[in-house]
């Protein structure tokens, strides 16, 4: 079998070219290339539909069995000879270069020309290379082919190092221009994850639908359940499919555009794919619709009235069904709730659906109304989310930047006054000032997603870009150095000092950089045996962190060389010891000059010397970073929400406080005795340390915040995903 070099088999279909698109190849013809040699031919010219399409592959050359029904399923499809492979996302088990080579060396030769792909989870979540892995193996966010009379469409909904999916704005306009440009071409939609009723998978769903009321798509096809299911929304057939790691499954649309049937292809035997189970799913009808739906409400309206939502809900006369409406469920995080308690809405007049939600447990702020529309006709449910403002916004100001913000924002010492820098993933840092103005801006060349350190007392940022620099700021904007570090970076900076000098510490891929705080020279490189995403410390002799073997480093603070290694884990094979180890855990220094380490199953107390366990706390506490409080207590936060008090001596429990939402990457702010809390939903609480109070104080948005906050003045802040920085009181 020979292999394909950068532009791989999921990446080397010919794509029709779209403005501002990003596009997989260098024809710009709809027309699949002429064979020649190490090029296969294409499938003889036929009429009708002939695709094929898989899901949740999870290539893993450590897992033979997973292995053998992908070969399976491939050389199923192969002999089914279609004219596009359509693969809707996981492609590998956690997005690392070994396992993207293990999926295209399953791929017969007669399939590399014909396949695409759309990137999962498991492409981003775990990902070292800022989405370098992912565009040259799979592609661009938004890419359409044209063929069997259909516009194929595939969208990357991910969000770089996050299980939660996310429409970026360039995304649907992207979406948008496509169907726009389709004509007479019905459209299938392509994403990982699936959207619709009780899915909370893609945070800003409603963005998505928002696009498509005018000209809906005929066929979403989705992975990521693992599961099939075929639902009907918003004039929409969705199709969840059965994962290849799994069933051995792969589906074959074949037909006519007014009847195209869905056959569910299964293999029981791995070594006899020939003799493979097919069953119907069903037969549709993509002929396009156009025009808005009449029954999907225009002006729906949600308004708080204290104890209560009133929900209002306008719909033509002509409208026969029923109405009814839920709030929407911000506790589940990358999820689905298919057991939404939903409330009837009573018609009002001819036209008109109203009736109330129970509030009296809901946050003020930002919140959300499900509005689900049945109409007793054939055509399906139709579905809307309204959003609403409880009660007071609860922020002192706002303020809109380019991109999404997903890496901690840092306070500057600036000459006129404390200024918060924060950057964002067009690139831009921007610094703001008490009131939110901002006061100056810098452009670096990547985008930036991770945190951001402060260095010489305050007085300058180091800023971690993703093309692979780190640079360092003065507090009025001015570039004082750029150290490269060669490759892409995905990781949080640590900062500390060694013999007396200032240091930055950064991972980028399996590379650890400590480089000179005032120079930007190089002190030393190390490489590591897997990559590393969380932020190294340094006790003056040893620099730490966590790493993707499922283990913690500690290396000589002025060489390092190696000095000692601790397993976090107990899982067996890298994927499993990656995910669950301290891939992206803050490592920090305790004050009695032990190292805490955490990974998904507990926080672990090393002794510095050797590593040697002194403690274990249970729980998933990877995600926020602790902090030691006025009191000398560690204070850490776990995934559940919970914020729990130790003695950082012994690992004694002194206290648990309960929030009520997920608390991962976004961590706490300490002020004084009292935590500000920010949930992946943007809930905002406060806990009193002194009386164990909590007290939910608002939802700052409806985009999930998942950048880790900080005090600045009298204030707190946390950006979201949506790009907006909130500014809230300290209590």
């Amino acid at each position: 079998m020979h292999r394909v070099t950068r532009r791989t088999a999921l990446a080397s279909l010919p794509a029709v070219s779209l403005p501002a698109t990003g596009l997989l190849g260098t024809a710009a013809a709809q027309a699949a290339p002429a064979a020649g040699p190490g090029r296969p031919a294409e499938p003889d010219a036929r009429t009708g539909i002939r695709l094929a399409f898989l899901a949740d592959t999870h290539a893993d050359p450590e897992n033979t069995t997973s292995m053998a029904r992908l070969r399976a399923v491939l050389a199923a499809v192969e002999a089914f000879d279609p004219s596009l492979v359509i693969h809707g996302g996981d492609v590998t088990e956690h997005g690392i270069e070994a396992e993207y080579r293990a999926f295209e060396e399953a791929v017969p030769d007669g399939l590399r020309e014909r396949m695409v792909a759309v990137p999962g989870n498991h492409e981003t979540r775990w990902d070292a290379s800022a989405g370098q892995l992912r565009r040259e193996h799979l592609g661009e966010s938004v890419r359409v082919q044209d063929l069997d009379g259909l516009r194929i469409i595939l969208a990357d909904t991910t969000a770089d190092q996050q299980e939660v999916a996310w429409w970026t704005p360039q995304a649907l306009t992207e979406l948008e221009e496509a169907l726009r440009t389709a004509g007479d071409r019905p459209c299938v939609l392509v994403t990982h994850f699936p959207m619709g009723e009780g899915f909370y998978y893609v945070a800003n769903q409603q963005d998505m639908e928002d696009v498509l009321a005018t000209r809906p798509i005929s066929l979403h096809l989705t992975g990521h359940t693992h599961r099939e299911l075929l639902t009907r929304v918003n004039r929409r057939d969705q199709l969840e499919a059965a994962a290849v790691k799994i069933d051995a499954a792969y589906y074959e649309l074949t037909g006519e555009i007014d009847r195209l049937l869905i056959t569910r292809v299964e293999i029981s035997d791995p070594t006899a794919p020939e003799d493979a189970v097919r069953t119907e799913v069903g037969t549709f009808d993509l002929g396009p619709e156009h025009g808005r739906d009449r029954f999907l409400p225009r002006r729906a309206e949600a308004t708080d009235e204290g104890a209560s939502v009133s929900v209002d809900v306008p719909l033509p006369g002509s409208f026969h069904g029923e109405v009814d409406a839920v709030l929407y469920d911000a506790a589940i995080y990358a999820g689905r709730n298919e057991e939404l308690p939903w409330s009837p809405l009573q018609r009002s007049g001819r036209a008109r659906f109203s009736g109330g939600l129970d509030a009296s447990e809901l946050a003020e702020g930002r919140q959300r109304v499900h509005v689900r529309v049945r109409p007793e006709d054939s055509s399906g449910t139709r579905l809307l989310t309204v959003p609403f403002t409880r009660g007071e916004r609860g922020t002192a100001w706002e303020a809109q930047l380019a991109g999404m913000i997903q890496g901690a924002p840092a306070v500057l010492d600036a000459a006129d006054g404390p200024l918060l820098v924060v950057g964002d993933s067009s690139g831009l840092v921007t610094a703001l000032d008490v009131d939110g103005a901002a006061r100056w801006t810098a452009r670096v060349e990547g985008d930036v997603r991770r945190d951001l350190v402060t260095a010489h007392e305050g007085r300058a940022v180091a800023v971690p870009d993703s093309s692979g620099f780190l640079h360092l700021l003065a507090a009025d904007g001015s570039l004082l150095w750029r150290y490269a570090t060669g490759a892409p970076l995905a990781a949080d900076p640590g900062a500390g000092t060694i013999d007396g000098a200032e240091v930055l510490m950064v991972c980028s891929g399996t590379t650890l950089h400590v480089v000179d705080a005032v120079s930007g020279e190089r002190r030393w490189t190390a490489q590591l045996p897997a990559t590393s995403m969380g932020a190294p410390a340094t006790d003056g002799e040893r620099v730490l962190l966590g790493v993707g073997d499922g283990r913690a480093h500690a290396l000589d603070a002025r060489t390092g060389a190696p000095l000692w290694t601790r397993s976090l884990t107990d899982r067996a094979g890298s994927y499993q010891r990656f995910i669950y180890g301290p891939w992206n855990d803050a490592v920090t220094v305790l004050p009695d000059g032990s190292v805490l380490a955490s990974g998904i199953a507990d926080a672990r107390c090393l002794a510095p010397e050797d590593g040697a366990v002194r403690w274990i706390l249970p729980g998933s506490f990877q995600y926020a970073r602790e902090t030691i409080t006025a009191d000398g207590d560690l204070l850490l936060a776990n995934e559940s929400g919970e914020l729990v008090r130790v003695d950082p001596a012994t690992g004694e429990e002194r206290a648990r406080h309960a929030t009520a939402e997920r608390i991962l990457d976004e961590g706490f702010v300490l002020v004084g005795d009292v935590v500000h809390t920010a949930s992946h939903a943007g809930l905002i609480s406060a806990v009193d340390l002194g009386s164990g109070a909590v007290e939910q104080i608002t939802r700052l948005s409806t985009a999930p915040v998942l950048a880790p906050g900080a005090a600045f003045g009298d204030l707190v802040v946390f950006g979201d995903l949506a790009g907006t920085v909130h500014a809230l009181a300290q209590l």
